[in-house]
This record gives C-alpha cells, structure tokens and sequence, in this order.
C-alpha cells in the first residue's frame, strides 16, 4: 500500500482529533475536580474545536494544491 500525500494528510488530521478530544475529556475531568462552579475548559475546547474545522476545511477543499502558502 502506497503512501500519499492524501492518506498522509488524513491521517493527521484524524491524529489532530484524537489528541484534541482526549486532552479535552482529561481536562474536562481536571477542571470538574477543581473548579466545577467555573467551566473553564470551554475555552479550551471552543479554541481547539476552531483549529479543527479549519484544519478539516483545508483538508475537505483541498487548499493545500490551489494555494501553496507553506512554500512562501
């Protein structure tokens, strides 16, 4: 099985995930043991969840071909 550039890109992404949602669901769990009455983790988890969609569209639309910014 061949590795390209797409499947390399797909599995970053689905990477970014998994790290995003156990990191949140760990500190979720923190700040429900330390400061339940403030749920701090929203931020964490809505500024997160932004860099996710952005990430899934760039991926979905494929702007990485259209417009090369890493190469400038």
């Amino acid at each position: 099985m061949e590795i390209t550039p797409a499947r390399t890109d797909k599995r970053r992404l689905f990477r970014r995930l998994t790290t995003c949602v156990v990191v949140c669901a760990f500190l979720a769990f923190v700040n429900w043991q330390t400061s339940p009455h403030y749920w701090w983790v929203l931020w964490v988890i809505a500024g997160w969840g932004l860099n996710i969609a952005l990430s899934l569209a760039w991926y979905l639309f494929d702007c990485d071909d259209e417009c090369n910014y890493r190469n400038r």
